[in-house]
């Protein structure tokens, strides 16, 4: 877990790193709301999306799909087998991320880039989502929400500086691939990485006792 103030020293100081890094994010977010950067900054990201082949950003896109329950099943199996002193704490999480995004979303109800921007003015990706039912879902990203849960929980329960940069940088790409294939709007990606974050800080809180 990512370590209280008070054990800093002990645990290598990561909790201020990782708590900077969440600050800087929630800053990111309230500027891109407070000077309406949304739209400018999700067409520019958008037109980005040749920059890795279709095929990654769908792959990203599947794995991630919380319906699919690919990263849940995956993280519930590594908990298990690695450390099912947490098998609890886990599963706790997993719930408490569907109930909230589901709430989230209905009670938004953001519409989609497909229902502002004319049609053909942005690159869009069509693979598995319902477009009729899924149109005023935006806020949160149920898929970059599903990978940062899987991220920050692996992070914290492991506590490996290697691998939570690679974790990060697959997160990254998710969120990426969101904005990439036209289904959501920056501070969606933003905001499902910030909520899931705090998610997981209160389902897999515990007392620093060494290291993992």
């Amino acid at each position: 877990m990512l370590c209280p103030l008070k054990s800093c020293k002990k645990n290598g100081c990561h909790c201020i790193k990782d708590y900077g890094l969440f600050v800087s994010f929630v800053i990111l977010a309230l500027a891109i709301w407070i000077f309406k950067l949304n739209q400018p900054l999700f067409q520019y990201i958008n037109s980005l999306h040749s920059l890795l082949p279709n095929i990654v950003w769908k792959g990203l896109n599947l794995i991630s799909y919380s319906k699919f329950f690919i990263l849940p099943l995956l993280l519930l199996v590594i908990t298990f087998i690695w450390r099912k002193d947490r098998i609890k704490q886990v599963i706790a999480l997993l719930i408490a991320y569907y109930l909230v995004f589901q709430c989230l979303k209905m009670l938004f109800g953001e519409a989609r880039p497909y229902m502002v921007l004319p049609e053909g003015s942005f690159f869009w990706i069509n693979q598995f989502e319902n477009v009729a039912k899924s149109a005023y879902r935006s806020f949160p990203s149920g898929h970059t929400g599903n990978m940062a849960v899987f991220v920050f929980a692996l992070s914290s329960i492991f506590d490996k500086k290697w691998l939570k940069v690679l974790l990060f940088l697959l997160l990254i790409l998710t969120g990426l691939a969101r904005i990439c294939t036209g289904w959501h709007w920056p501070l969606d990606v933003i905001a499902s990485g910030l909520i899931s974050y705090i998610l997981v800080q209160i389902c897999l809180y515990r007392k620093y006792t060494g290291p993992i």
